[in-house]
Parts: C-alpha cells; structure tokens; sequence
C-alpha cells in the first residue's frame, strides 16, 4: 500500500509541474504581439488516442522530439490534452492529430500502430483506445484550457441543439469574453461508448478565465443563462470534465 501511495504522489506531483508549465506557455500566446485566432470552420477531422501515462511531463517532451508518427499519418497539427479534473485513471490524457478531412484522418490512422510504437513510447504510455472527431458546428484550433463534456443527443434534436451551441458562444462572447468558444463533434468508429454521443468543448485560454464564467453563472450574473440551460434542454450529459491541451506539432 505505501508503494501504490508513493506511486500515486509521484502522478500527482508530475500533473501539477506539467499544469504549471503548460499554463505558462498559454500565458505567453495570449500576450504575443502576433497571436491571431485560427478561422472557424467545420471543415477537417481529428484522430484521438486516448492513453494513461506513467510520466505525462516526460511522454510530452518525447512527442515533441519524435514527430515521426504525425509526419507518417500527414497530420496538419497535433498535440495533447491532459484531463486536469473528472479522471477515469490516473495520467489520463489524449493525442490528437489533425487532418483536412474524414478521409485524410481515417488514411492516416491506418498508417500508425500505436501497439508498434518504438520503446520510448510504448514505456511511457498505456493506449486506451482511438477514435475519429468531426466537428459539425464552426471551430477554430486554437488548444486552451478546456471543459469537455459528452452528451447524448437524439437525431431528431441534433439540428437545435448545434444551433444552441452556437447561439451560446455568441453569448458568452458578447457578454465579454471574446476568448471563450465552442466546438462540437460527432464520434465516428469509437464503440459502444460513444453512439449518439456528441463532444461538446468549451474552451478559453487560461483556468481564471473558465473559472470567471463559473462565478458569472452561480451568482446570477450570467446574462447567457438562458442560451446554456437551451443546450442543456437538448440532450443529457453523461461526462464532464476539465482538459488542459496544446499544440505540440505544427505540420511538415
């Protein structure tokens, strides 16, 4: 039991170090002269490989120095998002890999074995499981930090509810956070788990500025109220949780 308890402090501390750093480096772009957001589009698709990691801080630096995976899959982007709260298990965390298109992200995903990944991945991580995302509401890659939520949604339902999900990014934007976004994705080839389930992320740039639209909400002050309890009429979350994500490969 001691060894399972230092183990598990040794996850955590590891998880706060790689938090610090990463909302470090979010801090830098929002303040760079040049930092532009990326256009919104429904175009593309992403690849997901969920996977736990004995060393989340080391297994990202090994990602940035081996992009040989992501130059063999043609990936146009890639990067990582750690789950910061609502873990499955310890050292949950998410690869994922953009593409132009479905068709490009399912060729690409052919071209890469994680099971046959060198020994400097395979030792650092567990594969959990992947699957494809298709955005079908206008999303802009622009990695921050990140409350993710999977909600059921009925066909019949799916037309209102991306069109809520739109009318409360408007919202929250207007109401003055133009930093704050949506982006909702169907799951294609992800099991059981995932039919009928849309991913829903809502992404700012730093924990504060989650944290902010939090307050707004609890004390009555959030004059989106309306536009959230809409998408929330319109299916039925079964997972919630916080990721914190970053772009670590910037195409060939």
């Amino acid at each position: 039991m001691l060894l399972y308890d230092q183990s598990v402090n040794q996850q955590r501390n590891t998880m706060k170090k790689l938090i610090l750093i990463m909302l470090s480096t979010l801090a830098i772009s929002v303040f760079a002269d040049d930092h532009a957001s990326a256009t919104m589009s429904t175009d593309g698709a992403f690849t997901t490989l969920q996977v736990a990691s004995s060393d989340i801080e080391k297994y990202r630096q090994t990602l940035i120095d081996n992009p040989t995976a992501f130059k063999a899959t043609g990936a146009t982007a890639a990067g990582i998002c750690v789950t910061n709260s609502g873990h499955d298990y310890l050292g949950q965390m998410m690869v994922w890999s953009a593409f132009p298109n479905v068709a490009a992200a399912l060729s690409g995903s052919t071209m890469y074995d994680p099971q046959k990944a060198p020994r400097s991945f395979e030792r650092l991580r567990e594969v959990k499981y992947g699957v494809t995302w298709k955005p079908i509401t206008p999303f802009r890659l622009e990695p921050g930090f990140e409350r993710v939520q999977r909600i059921k949604v009925s066909n019949e339902n799916m037309q209102n509810f991306t069109a809520a999900i739109d009318s409360l990014e408007k919202a929250i934007q207007d109401a003055g956070h133009p930093n704050f976004y949506n982006g909702a994705f169907v799951l294609i080839g992800g099991g059981d788990r995932d039919v009928g389930t849309v991913i829903v992320r809502s992404i700012v740039r730093d924990a504060n500025a989650m944290g902010i639209l939090f307050d707004d909400f609890f004390a009555g002050n959030a004059s989106w109220a309306d536009e959230y309890q809409a998408v929330l009429s319109l299916g039925e979350v079964v997972s919630d949780n916080m990721e914190i994500c970053e772009q670590l490969y910037f195409g060939s």
